[in-house]
């Protein structure tokens, strides 16, 4: 089998549904080079006849955000404006593809709907998601557009100190690109956002959606995407910063996400997850709340923490967890993440979590 064959064959594998055309765009190359390549892969066996087009297995879709991440981490506590020595980093993120590796990593199957260039950071990405088992035939490479990007600094214990980002391509996630895409949603188990997504388009997903709807807030200039239309999210990741400025609440403590977290409701969210760095996590719907204190002080890094938790609140969803075990859920992954370089852990698995679930629990 050539290279370009098993490339081909794991995106059918990934996407049984997936069309010529779509496995045509992906590669990069023309619909009748596509049907040469499944032709031989029919000749050899790896595919019987025309029969690859089944019902698509149980899955989550994920529509959000694709970066390649430009970190910089200073080797000491950055006080001003000098320069500092320190390490520099560049990998692919986005809160998106972050979430749905994580899925990936869990056992839940991903379809990714997403916006991605042309360039070198675009073939990286469709490489990641090969390697990652992650569904993109629903995704968007766009022509002469750069995939977007992220430039932040963190202080050497993680905090961030400024983050700059270049994601106009998302723009082309349009209400009329997800019209196309509605069967594909709406089949899912849930449906992840984040809140790169243009306005309109979260709009539409609001108003188009039939199952249960997740979101994460990302950034205090993007989080207000969110806003109009809040009380159709079934659950809510934020951080205390975006909450704060949401809601208006200061939000200091467990007394002040609480106030927060109520006011999130009373907008007509039904479940709030908010991390407070140093703090602590809580998890509140309009019946019960926990509240997790921060006992993981030496965080190496809290890049994708965010995303991390609302991908194993969504596994703990689909496994029919209860309140206070979904609540463990996401505080685990967050403590899991922080603990490697890169935001997403490359030790993430089912396994991993429900062993930390258990600690927490003790």
């Amino acid at each position: 089998m050539t290279s370009r064959e098993q490339q081909i064959l794991e995106w059918i594998k990934q996407n049984p549904m997936i069309t010529q055309n779509e496995l045509a765009e992906l590669a990069g190359i023309t619909r009748s080079g596509v049907a040469a390549h499944i032709s031989n892969l029919v000749k050899k066996g790896y595919i019987q006849g025309k029969g690859y087009v089944i019902t698509p297995p149980k899955y989550v879709t994920v529509v959000g955000g694709i970066n390649m991440d430009i970190l910089g981490v200073s080797g000491t506590t950055v006080t001003n404006q000098s320069s500092y020595s320190g390490k520099i980093y560049t990998k692919l993120g986005g809160v998106g593809r972050n979430v749905a590796v994580n899925l990936s990593k869990l056992g839940v199957k991903p379809y990714f709907i997403a916006a991605y260039g042309d360039d070198r950071n675009g073939e990286i990405f469709k490489e990641d998601a090969l390697a990652n088992q992650i569904d993109i035939s629903h995704a968007k490479q766009i022509t002469n557009e750069p995939t977007s990007m992220y430039l932040f600094v963190n202080q050497p214990q993680g905090d961030r100190i400024v983050g700059i980002d270049d994601m106009d391509i998302n723009n082309y996630i349009t209400p009329q690109y997800l019209m196309g895409h509605e069967q594909t949603l709406n089949n899912s188990d849930l449906v992840i956002i984040d809140s790169n997504l243009p306005k309109r388009s979260i709009k539409w997903l609001y108003n188009h959606v039939t199952v249960p709807l997740f979101a994460k807030a990302v950034g205090i200039n993007k989080m207000m995407n969110l806003y109009d239309g809040i009380d159709r999210l079934d659950t809510l990741v934020i951080n205390a910063l975006e909450a704060t400025l949401l809601t208006k609440i200061t939000i200091r403590d467990e007394a002040t996400a609480r106030q927060a977290a109520d006011h999130l409701i009373d907008r007509g969210v039904t479940n709030v997850f908010i991390y407070i760095d140093e703090v602590g996590i809580l998890y509140q719907n309009a019946d019960q709340a926990v509240f997790f204190p921060d006992t993981e002080q030496d965080a190496r890094n809290t890049n994708g923490a965010g995303a991390s938790a609302v991908a194993a609140l969504a596994w703990a969803r689909l496994n029919h967890q209860d309140f206070r075990q979904t609540a463990m859920a996401g505080v685990a992954a967050t403590y899991i993440t922080t603990e490697a370089d890169d935001a997403v852990n490359d030790r993430m698995s089912a396994q991993v979590l429900q062993h930390r679930q258990r600690a927490l629990n003790n």
